[in-house]
């Protein structure tokens, strides 16, 4: 089976939280000690309620001091004031958490943070509720930086090793800067784009030369 690198791979297991009653003082105390910009925060069950941002203590620096105005009408004016009155983590924490579960591939957890315009996301068990770490941009990329000869083995277990020729050997593979090439003879050309595309999903690979060729045209339909 062909083994995809997950969140639980490159998440952060050491991860600060806060209860829902801690106080703002509690919760901004804790972002400046630890250097982070977000912190989760823990209900009484012991699940992820939310997540508390810089941002959202920023509101009441926005708007604690400024004058009511009469425009202050549309409905997120409105929760950004809610949020400036906040005294407790629980009042101050946007809900839900965006969270992804631990097995999760770092494509789905890249594509899930573009979506939402984040750059962090809450990991839980398998179930969704429980805390298990936290991924952020910088550790999916993480997979980006792994050496020439990680990813020359990646290819090797995952492409040729559970690929769907019979002669892995007959197929050449080298590795520069993350960028793979693929040279050789293959029985089919139909298998040529099958194995682009599977070196292209190996966790790492920048892009891919496909040199490949064939010794027997499979897809084209001959006629009687």
């Amino acid at each position: 089976m062909r083994h995809r690198l997950t969140v639980a791979d490159v998440m952060t297991t050491d991860v600060v939280t806060v209860p829902e009653h801690a106080g703002f003082k509690v919760v901004a105390e804790t972002l400046a000690e630890h250097h982070i910009s977000a912190v989760p925060v823990i209900g009484s069950a012991g699940t992820v309620v939310g997540v508390v941002s810089e941002t959202d203590l920023l509101r009441k620096e926005e708007f604690q001091r400024a004058a009511e105005a009469p425009w202050v009408s549309r409905w997120w004016q409105r929760r950004r004031r809610a949020k400036a009155a906040a005294v407790t983590a629980g009042e101050l924490m946007t809900r839900p958490a965006v969270t992804v579960v631990r097995d999760s591939t770092i494509d789905e957890a890249a594509r899930l943070m573009a979506a939402r315009d984040i750059t962090r996301l809450v990991v839980t068990d398998a179930d969704g509720y429980f805390l298990d770490g936290i991924v952020t941009r910088s550790d999916l990329l993480s997979a980006y930086v792994a050496t020439d000869r990680e990813i020359l083995r990646r290819v090797r277990l995952d492409v040729l090793q559970h690929a769907l020729w019979d002669d892995p050997f007959g197929v050449e593979v080298s590795v520069s800067d993350g960028v793979v090439t693929l040279a050789g003879e293959l029985d089919n050309r139909s298998l040529v784009p099958i194995a682009e595309k599977l070196t292209r999903e190996v966790d790492g690979v920048v892009d891919v030369r496909n040199n490949l060729t064939w010794a027997f045209d499979d897809t084209v339909t001959t006629r009687n």
